[in-house]
C-alpha cells in the first residue's frame, strides 16, 4: 500500500482480477545427429550436425487458450584447417531460431496470434593467428533472417514482441590481443556491420505500410569498437577499457535514431599475500563513466515509428504521454570498492 504496509488479503483494491490470471509457456522436443572427422594428420577438422526442434507454445487467459506447434531445422557445419602451429582458417555455417518466450507471450490475448519463430542462416569465414606475443582473428560473416522478432517497450517494465519480416546482416570482425609485455596486455577489436531491413512493415497504430525496405536495421550500428589495456606488477593490477558504438536506428521506419556514444571503465587493485586463513585477500576499486557524460546507450525496445503513440504511458492505458521510443541512459560517474578473499 502507499504507506508501505502489506494489504489485507480481503482488501478489494488489491485483489487480482479474473482478467489478470494469465499464464504462458512452451514445451520443446528435439532430435539431433552429430559427427566429427579429422583428415591430413589432423590438420583438417570437419564437425557436422543436424538438429530438428519441435515446439508446442501456448498462452491462456481468462477468456480462453491459444496454442501453436512450430518446427525448426537446424543444420550446423564447422570446418577448420590448421596450416601450422600459428595459422588457422575456419568456416562455420549454421541454422538458428528464436521463438517468443513465455515472458513475450504474457501481453497476448486470445484474439492475438502467437508470432512466428524467427529463423536465420549464418555463414562465417575466418582466419586466426597466434604466437608467443600476439593473438589475432579476422572473420567475415553473413546472416539472413526471416520473421525477425523484436520487442516493443510499452511502459511499466512491459514488453510485447512482433515480427518485422526479413533482414540481412553482413560485415567483418577484427580482434588483436597481445600477451603480457613488461606487464602490459593490450586488446582491440572492431566490427563493421551492414544490416538492412528487407521488408516493408505494416504499422497497426498508424494504419499504414512503412516503407522500411532498404533502411538500416533497427538497433544495428554500423561500427562497434573496443580497446582495453591490462597492467600487472607483482600484486598490483589495473584494467581500463573504452567502447564505441556508432549511430543506430531505433524505429522500423528509420525515422528515429540515437547518435554514436563512448563508454569507459577502469578498475585497479592489489592482491595481497596469504594472511592467516585468508588465501587471496584482494582490494579492488571500480570506476565507470570517468568523464561523467550523459549519453543514450540504447533503446528500451523497437518501435514502428517515431510517431507511434503506443509506447510510454503514465499508469493509465488510455492516457499516453509520449511518442516514439524510450531510452536507457548511461549512469553518471560511479565508483565502487570491494574487499574479497578465498579461504
Amino acid at each position: 500500500m502507499p504507506d508501505g504496509n502489506a494489504a489485507s488479503p480481503n482488501n478489494a483494491a488489491y485483489l487480482i482480477s479474473a482478467g489478470d490470471k494469465q499464464t504462458a509457456g512452451y514445451e520443446i522436443h528435439s532430435l539431433f545427429v552429430h559427427d566429427t572427422a579429422k583428415y591430413f594428420n589432423d590438420h583438417l577438422t570437419v564437425d557436422a550436425g543436424f538438429k530438428f526442434v519441435m515446439t508446442n507454445i501456448w498462452n491462456k487467459d481468462y477468456y480462453g487458450r491459444q496454442e501453436a506447434n512450430r518446427t525448426a531445422p537446424l543444420p550446423q557445419l564447422s570446418i577448420g584447417y590448421r596450416i601450422n602451429n600459428h595459422h588457422q582458417v575456419y568456416l562455420n555455417v549454421e541454422g538458428d531460431y528464436r521463438q517468443p518466450s513465455a515472458v513475450d507471450l504474457g501481453w497476448l490475448y486470445t484474439s492475438v496470434a502467437i508470432p512466428k519463430n524467427q529463423y536465420s542462416i549464418k555463414e562465417e569465414l575466418g582466419y586466426r593467428y597466434h604466437d608467443d606475443h600476439i593473438i589475432a582473428d579476422v572473420a567475415f560473416f553473413n546472416y539472413n533472417v526471416t520473421n525477425r522478432i523484436v520487442d516493443q517497450y510499452v511502459g511499466m517494465n512491459s514488453y510485447k514482441p512482433f515480427n518485422i519480416g526479413s533482414q540481412q546482416m553482413r560485415g567483418f570482425d577484427v580482434m588483436v590481443a597481445a600477451r603480457p609485455i613488461h606487464g602490459f596486455s593490450p586488446y582491440a577489436s572492431v566490427e563493421y556491420l551492414h544490416a538492412t531491413q528487407d521488408s516493408n512493415v505494416f504499422d497497426p497504430y498508424l494504419n499504414t505500410m512503412l516503407h522500411s525496405k532498404g533502411t538500416q536495421a533497427v538497433m544495428a550500428p554500423h561500427v562497434i569498437a573496443n580497446f582495453g589495456l591490462t597492467y600487472t606488477y607483482k600484486g598490483f593490477f589495473a584494467n581500463g577499457s573504452v567502447h564505441y558504438t556508432g549511430p543506430q536506428s531505433v524505429s522500423i521506419a528509420g525515422d528515429q535514431r540515437i547518435p554514436g556514444y563512448v563508454t569507459d571503465t577502469l578498475s585497479t587493485g592489489y592482491h595481497f599475500k596469504p594472511f592467516l586463513f585468508a588465501q587471496s585477500p584482494t582490494f579492488r576499486l571500480n570506476f565507470t563513466n570517468l568523464t561523467g557524460s550523459v549519453v543514450r546507450t540504447g533503446a528500451m525496445g523497437a518501435v514502428y515509428s517515431a510517431k507511434d503513440p503506443s509506447t510510454v504511458y503514465s499508469g493509465n492505458m488510455a492516457s499516453y504521454t509520449g511518442y516514439g521510443n524510450s531510452f536507457m541512459v548511461a549512469p553518471r560517474f560511479t565508483m565502487t570498492g570491494t574487499v574479497s578473499t578465498a579461504f
